[in-house]
């Protein structure tokens, strides 16, 4: 009887996340948003009754739910993002012989009809060299799929690499935590939505996150830079991780950015000079144009100048990182508290990259960041005017609708001295 209120958790989800996949959510955003947010809520159910019920639930259930819902949003088209659209692109452009970090979509193929559905066609690439290569490779399997001319449905086949390195996040973890532990990860709407339905890259990098999580549990320092260095050269953002690392291994702290140099081989150019332009640009996820962003928007106001802004964005974090390692927490926690920072003092925050916490609260259940997953929702609201007007607001003031029950929700666990232990090993 005690499997029963899971058991009925799991068909609520499943029946939102089937009608999310029925919908538009370009013609009814509002009520995707109010879908997402439905299945947010019956998850914390369920997350909340097995941490303090603590009811044995088979693995196995927890696995067929977890692949019930993967498969419920599989077959839809990508609705509340086209970035897998820039991923056909940038792997269109390789296997033209051109150099996607040197050229943008306006300037290879400035008529195409498909810049309308291309994220920032005058910007170069800004993904690191293994995501080029990953879409270079995922291009050529959705043309083969899809057909050379139906560029729809190459985009939706660019959701192959996301998909497959969510299913090996999925399996590793279920292969190394306890079943309430395995439930806070699999049964999350975060990754279904994010990697399953929109196709975003993320999941790259999240997959090997896990593999130098799960690496350093069993002491294998080296393997955990090798995979930090990957998770680097797929997307940026584990690079803030590093410190963590080095100081807990400063014999092996040299792997990683070995790792890193070597993937960007293919892209060696005597015009490497023009990569600094690219990588100026990437700033302005720190500090620059502004999409949903919390702390930035305060530093900015008290600053007066986005440049001093991203400064003191990076000297806080930095402050966090150095907090956090002399502490000596333990490196799942330590992680979550930096990229939690990351996200906060960032001038950019969309939905998809909560999706780096995910794997970390089956090992620290932190309470903000679950609400944080409940309310993110609200940030697609950006999409009404878009779809409507063709009007992008980054900065909308609803979206302290999200942060202030963050903000209060740390601010109370403080008060009244509330603490998450560790979630025990497999």
């Amino acid at each position: 009887m005690k499997s029963l209120p899971i058991a009925i958790t799991a068909l609520v989800l499943e029946a939102a996340l089937w009608q999310l996949s029925q919908g538009n959510a370009r013609l009814d955003t509002l009520g995707a948003i109010r879908l997402m947010m439905l299945a947010c809520v019956v998850y914390l159910v369920s997350v909340a009754y097995v941490l303090w019920r603590k009811p044995l639930i088979p693995r196995v259930f927890i696995l067929i739910g977890a692949i019930c819902f993967r498969i419920t949003l599989a077959p839809a088209e990508p609705q509340l993002s086209d970035d897998v659209y820039r991923y056909r692109w940038e792997g269109r452009v390789q296997a033209e012989g051109a150099n996607p970090y040197l050229t943008t979509p306006e300037q290879h193929r400035p008529h195409d009809a498909t810049l309308a559905r291309t994220p920032t066609p005058a910007v170069r690439s800004g993904y690191g060299p293994l995501m080029s290569l990953t879409e270079w490779a995922g291009f050529a399997v959705a043309r083969a799929i899809a057909g050379g001319g139906d560029v729809w449905r190459q985009g939706f086949w660019m959701k192959l690499p996301s998909v497959a390195a969510e299913s090996a996040t999925l399996a590793m973890l279920a292969a190394a935590l306890p079943a309430p532990a395995l439930l806070i990860y699999a049964w999350s709407p975060l990754p279904v939505i994010e990697f399953w339905w929109n196709g975003h890259n993320d999941a790259l990098a999240v997959l090997f996150f896990v593999v130098v999580l799960l690496s350093m549990r069993r002491e294998r320092a080296g393997w955990a830079q090798a995979a930090l260095g990957i998770a680097i050269a797929f997307k940026w953002w584990p690079g803030v991780l590093w410190p963590l690392l080095a100081v807990r291994a400063p014999r092996r702290a040299w792997i990683a950015p070995v790792v890193v140099a070597l993937s960007a081989l293919p892209y060696w150019t005597p015009q490497w000079r023009e990569y600094f332009l690219t990588a100026r640009y990437m700033s302005g996820y720190v500090g620059g144009w502004r999409n949903n962003d919390s702390v930035y928007g305060l530093l900015l106001a008290l600053t007066g100048d986005q440049y001093l802004a991203k400064y003191a964005a990076f000297a806080l974090l930095g402050a966090v990182a150095a907090w956090v390692t002399w502490r000596r927490w333990p490196l799942e926690r330590a992680a979550l508290i930096v990229l939690f920072t990351t996200l906060l003092v960032s001038a950019n925050c969309h939905p998809w990259y909560l999706t780096w916490f995910v794997p970390l609260l089956a090992f620290w259940p932190w309470p903000p960041v679950f609400v944080w997953q409940l309310l993110m929702p609200i940030s697609y609201l950006v999409l009404v005017d878009w779809y409507r007007l063709g009007v992008w607001n980054g900065s909308r003031p609803d979206r302290w609708w999200v942060y202030v029950p963050v903000f209060l929700t740390i601010a109370c666990m403080y008060r009244h001295h509330v603490t998450f232990h560790h979630q025990p090993r497999g």
